[in-house]
């Protein structure tokens, strides 16, 4: 038993052409693809070249606002340090006012 060629040939034959179908199927859907996207382009020509030349102010701005930000983190820094130690200094010195106070309820308390 053994198959025919012409069979093979047939076969081959086929599957080719659904190959070949769903290639142009693709290039068809590549073509509407590329339509629309040259739709778009052109309806937004002008919103998109505006915002192209906008760009270098927009880095420009966030530029500014980098270092800005730097200026307001330092300054946080410090305030924070600053608290830091004026908490320090208020719970000292509220020690010695306690304290103070205890030796003054003793003497008065005698």
């Amino acid at each position: 038993m053994y198959i025919d060629l012409n069979i093979i040939y047939v076969i081959i034959g086929v599957l080719g052409c659904v190959a070949l179908g769903y290639l142009i199927m693709t290039l068809n859907n590549f073509n509407k693809l590329f339509k629309n996207v040259n739709e778009l382009v052109a309806e937004n020509k002008s919103a998109l070249h505006e915002s192209i030349n906008g760009m270098p102010k927009v880095v420009r701005n966030c530029d500014e606002i980098s270092e800005k930000l730097k200026d307001v983190t330092e300054v946080v820094t410090d305030v924070t340090a600053d608290f830091i130690v004026t908490k320090e200094s208020v719970k000292s010195n509220f020690e010695v006012i306690t304290d103070i106070f205890q030796i003054i309820k003793i003497v008065l308390g005698k």
